[in-house]
């Protein structure tokens, strides 16, 4: 497309393009043409000939280097940038381009400069391509786990993103802040503190707050830093410093300066909230780990090693992936376990003498599209039970693998904080326990952790004391709460909501006090824990429907239940909320609760509502019924299900004769007979083959066969 020769030069000269790039104009054009009649060689091979002609040329070296990023030839493009900021260091697409070079070709941290350059001096001409590199950089954090730095990378991009463009990001940021398996103390925003002092300092906080405030968090970092040794009992500038330090993905940093902050603050509520957020990075970045590894063995005869491991009564054969999860997916896998005993009286069955697995064996074919050897890989903790499901596994089939020699140390696959060891366990469940005994036995071991084991547990962050020794000392008191909501948030991640009350007793020690506000407090920017701290019965409307749709995203079970019961006896709120779901979340979390009279009352609720606009009554009835189904069946022995399935086989039925099949596989999950074809309601325990690993802190079940395997800190 021709170029208008009064517009500005696409050489980012300044210059009008009759006056700058004209000269090249036709062959530009033919180059354009060819990239984006997909024949980027072709294209790439022109430029080379014209950069000869034209070395100085910002719009070809530039055009240049966009090309080899887009052919995956990052080095390359570095050069060629590089080549062109020499002649044109104010060019603000090549600063920009240069930084994607520089993260393709030496990695995040050699390219933070570029990138610190990208987003000082490119953001306002170009934000669209700042805003995709701010983007990028949010995918690198969060595959690194530095959800911080992928957040604040992420709310970047959002704000510089065309308008076509944000909606897409901004489902993103939802996602990540509403993500349980992260701490919910990292999610969500955090604001910087507001500081005070003499005119030179202020000076020196405005730099920092400029940097900050386009992304260039680790020289803000070291901007505040260099304030905070100046005055070392200044908790703002330590609090400052830390959440920089976090947003640039440097945590182990980032903790230090947020444990600082904790120690100097007045504010009891937000020193523990630094202190919290110092804890769970420390976790993150400790030596003190279990480690998750992997040994490898080639298989001389699969079919024979499977007869064998079939028969191992202390083997449990898992449910393997289909090809669409993997591309060469395990032909079997197996969890060793501890005993060959299979508990038969589930009634009998305690936390001390359920069967905890080993290890998990993963058996593979050979590949004929890499031309790979059968092979097989054991997986599990570092330690004696992984000594000991090899000694076994070895034992039983030692003609027929053979342990790689160029291997004779496990792999490492993953690591976990050593002292968060206590919070998991490595239960084996069979598929005929019903869902509420699991949920009882899970119960039964968080009690007690927080009773127990927790309490009387040392923790390197208490100096090497347990929480009930450091409650008796007051100046431990703000490393204690810290310690307290971290474990709160380990819990969450497990799926179990804790009342942290009794442990509050438990340790004599007072809970966080509630957070003030009146009419005019914007709670849209209080981060997670602060949310957690507010008085529910004294917020406004507006306020509470805020404070639900945050709780909905969040959901950490103890502030939504009481988040969402406030807001069901708020009459004048109804038509601001989607009142079904609120009472099918009300239902959801008294049932994991274990009360399931009170989740069936939230469920007759639901009943009693108007039929949604666009629904009739026999969908209307349905969506609750089957609300009321998924419930009953985590209690097979329900004496209510019986009749409720008769009514799906006499009502729905012949209404709806395709919901058979959905419904008879909602039921072989929990090993119940069709109700189409028996009149009787049959304990499970009928259906085979259907044992499973089962995650404790799972709500619902995995599909029967389930092969996923749960290992702690996941």
């Amino acid at each position: 497309m021709p170029i208008d020769i009064y517009a500005p030069c696409p050489c980012g000269s300044g210059k009008k393009f009759k006056f700058c790039c004209s000269a090249i104009a036709d062959e530009m054009d033919r180059i354009i043409r060819l990239m984006e009649g997909n024949q980027p060689r072709v294209a790439l091979q022109q430029l080379d000939l014209l950069a000869k002609k034209h070395p100085q040329n910002a719009w070809v070296g530039t055009t240049r280097g966009m090309l080899l990023l887009d052919l995956n030839e990052g080095t390359t493009a570095r050069d060629v940038l590089m080549q062109v900021l020499q002649e044109h260091p104010d060019n603000e697409l090549a600063i920009v381009l240069y930084a994607a070079a520089m993260i393709r070709a030496e990695g995040f941290e050699n390219a933070k400069r570029a990138i610190h350059r990208a987003f000082q001096r490119s953001a306002k001409k170009l934000p669209a391509l700042v805003g995709d590199l701010a983007g990028s950089l949010a995918a690198t954090h969060a595959a690194s786990g530095h959800i911080m730095a992928a957040r604040e990378h992420l709310a970047l991009a959002l704000r510089l993103a065309p308008e076509e463009r944000r909606q897409q990001l901004f489902v993103q940021l939802l996602e990540l802040d509403g993500a349980d398996e992260i701490p919910y103390p990292l999610r969500g925003s955090h604001q910087l503190p507001a500081i005070t002092g003499s005119d030179e300092l202020q000076k020196e906080i405005r730099k920092g707050q400029k940097y900050a405030a386009v992304g260039c968090w680790s020289i803000a970092a070291d901007v505040f830093a260099a304030l905070a040794n100046a005055d070392p009992e200044h908790a703002e500038l330590w609090h400052v410093t830390g959440l920089c330090r976090a947003w640039d993905g440097d945590e182990k940093n980032a903790a230090e300066s947020l444990h600082r902050a904790a120690r100097h603050y007045r504010d009891v509520g937000v020193a523990v909230e630094c202190e919290t957020l110092a804890q769970i990075l420390d976790d993150k970045t400790t030596n003190d780990v279990v480690e998750q590894c992997a040994y490898h063995a080639q298989l001389h005869s699969v079919s024979r090693l499977l007869s064998i491991l079939d028969a191992q009564p202390r083997l449990q054969r898992l449910k393997t992936p289909t090809e669409s999860e993997f591309d060469h997916p395990p032909v079997a896998m197996y969890l060793v376990l501890n005993t060959d005993h299979k508990v038969t009286d589930f009634s009998q069955l305690t936390i001390d003498n359920i069967p905890r697995f080993l290890g998990q064996i993963s058996v593979f074919d050979a590949n004929p599209k890499t031309n790979e050897a059968a092979f097989l890989v054991l997986t599990g903790l570092r330690g004696p039970d992984l000594d000991d499901a090899k000694a076994a596994l070895t034992a039983t089939s030692s003609d027929l693998i053979e342990w790689r020699a160029d291997l004779p140390q496990p792999q490492i696959t993953g690591a976990f904080p050593a002292e968060s060891q206590i919070l998991d366990n490595q239960w084996y469940l069979s598929d005929q326990i019903p869902l509420v005994r699991r949920r009882e036995l899970f119960d039964q071991f968080w009690a007690q952790v927080v009773n127990d084991k927790w309490p009387n547990h040392l923790l390197r962050v208490l100096n090497g004391k347990t929480p009930v020794q450091a409650a008796a000392d007051p100046a431990q008191h703000v490393a204690l709460l810290g310690a307290i909501y971290a474990l709160d948030a380990a819990a969450q991640r497990r799926e179990k909501g804790l009342d942290l009350k009794p442990l509050f007793a438990r340790l004599n020690i007072a809970d966080l006090p509630v957070l003030e506000i009146t009419d005019e407090t914007n709670l849209g920017g209080l981060s997670i824990m602060q949310l957690h701290r507010l008085p529910v019965d004294k917020l406004n409307d507006q306020q509470l429907i805020t404070v639900v749709n945050r709780s909905m995203l969040i959901r950490h079970d103890v502030t939504l239940y009481q988040v969402l019961t406030a807001a069901v006896a708020r009459p004048a709120c109804a038509e601001q909320f989607d009142m079904a779901r609120i009472l099918r979340t009300l239902s959801d979390i008294s049932s994991a609760e274990g009360r399931r009279e009170e989740a069936f009352s939230w469920i007759d609720r639901g009943r009693n509502l108007p039929v949604p606009e666009g629904k009739t009554a026999f969908q209307h009835a349905w969506t609750w019924d089957m609300a009321e189904l998924a419930t009953r069946l985590e209690n097979p022995a329900d004496p209510e299900l019986k009749p409720l399935l008769e009514r799906f086989v006499s009502y729905y039925g012949p209404k709806v004769p395709q919901i058979r099949p959905h419904i008879e596989q909602m039921l072989q999950q929990f090993g119940v007979p069709s109700p189409w074809d028996s009149v009787d309601i049959m304990i499970p325990g009928s259906i085979q083959g259907s044992d499973r690993v089962w995650n404790p802190g799972s709500a619902e079940p995995v599909a029967a066969g389930g092969s996923k395997l749960w290992l702690p800190g996941q």
